[in-house]
């Protein structure tokens, strides 16, 4: 590879904000660009120096930087990976890429397993099946632990959390209680420009539905769900919501895969919906709308529960096995 990590982040950024990804005004934040790419902020912290002595970020009176010289405009919102386009068809940082696809893969085998009932995960034969140290395993399993899927039991072991129809249920309660509160809060501290920016993705995916791939179905998930939740700055709440990320996965990782789409689109134009009521500055409908959207999407989600429990064969990773007491 034959760059540092800093020099792989600084050719990131440039990119983003040179591609109009990092729109002018963003503010840019040590802490989360560190999490993104997985990095301690030493290499953020000296990268962000450098853009701002050649002139393409700029301080001002808060917390951060600002993309540009001097942009009209503030906006303050979560960075994500999804900022961070490849670069001359290779990953922003190449070690955190590695990372993540393992991380996937894990993900998917955990997810599709969880579905079918109780099992046990050996974090050493994870480690052996992966080829990579315990250090990287146990990076993954607490990623996936983040996400409700997983749950630790004693030193080299862990649980993956089943998912049945009862669990499912009480997490689209909870997701029904929370998420339409943060979209009310989240409606002023969102800009113009961010919310046609979301639009804008929804609109070009339904141009070309069903030809969309699961992987911006994701994306589009995200954006409302994770992205613009986000925005309601209550990180209490959005501790509380990410053990509902289950929800996602089950859509993430059957849509375009195992089941074929629907024949109507999955969830765009109910989006769409909330993303023009934020827009037109009206918290109290997008709330309602967000609300009608989780309650109609709960059948649609049990019913692909159901049908791959009756339906799929799972083969079980060699790091996994059924749990006895299941």
């Amino acid at each position: 590879m034959g760059k540092t990590l800093q020099d792989q982040l600084y050719q990131a950024m440039t990119h983003s904000i040179e591609q109009g990804h990092l729109e002018p005004g963003l503010v840019l934040l040590e802490g989360n660009i560190a999490k993104v790419f997985g990095m301690s902020r030493s290499p953020v912290r000296q990268t962000l120096g450098r853009l701002h002595e050649e002139g393409t970020i700029s301080r001002f009176e808060g917390r951060g930087y600002l993309v540009g010289r001097n942009p009209a405009d503030i906006v303050r919102r979560t960075l994500t990976a999804g900022d961070f386009r490849k670069v001359g068809g290779r990953a922003a940082i190449e070690r955190q890429d590695a990372w993540r696809q393992m991380a996937e893969t894990v993900e998917r085998d955990i997810v599709l397993c969880s579905m079918k009932g109780r099992l046990e995960l050996n974090e050493l034969q994870l480690a052996k099946t992966l080829g990579v140290s315990r250090s990287v395993t146990h990076r993954i399993l607490l990623h996936l632990q983040s996400l409700g899927v997983m749950e630790k039991t004693k030193y080299t072991s862990w649980n993956v959390v089943p998912l049945d129809e009862s669990r499912l249920h009480h997490l689209y309660e909870a997701r029904l209680q929370l998420e339409p509160f943060m979209i009310s809060q989240a409606c002023q501290a969102m800009t113009e420009p961010e919310i046609a920016r979301f639009i804008e993705r929804l609109d070009d995916a339904a141009r070309h539905y069903p030809d969309v791939p699961g992987a911006t179905l994701d994306a589009l998930e995200n954006d409302l769900h994770l992205e613009a939740i986000a925005r309601g700055g209550n990180p209490e709440i959005l501790g509380m919501l990410s053990r509902t990320r289950p929800i996602l996965l089950v859509s993430k990782h059957l849509l375009g895969a195992l089941f074929d789409m629907p024949a109507e689109d999955p969830f765009f134009y109910e989006h769409r919906d909330v993303f023009e009521k934020l827009l037109a500055r009206r918290p109290e409908q997008a709330a309602r709308s967000l609300h009608t959207h989780l309650a109609r999407s709960e059948g649609k989600v049990q019913a692909r529960l159901a049908a791959f429990r009756e339906t799929a064969q799972v083969d079980l990773p060699a790091y996994l096995r059924w749990d006895d007491k299941d």
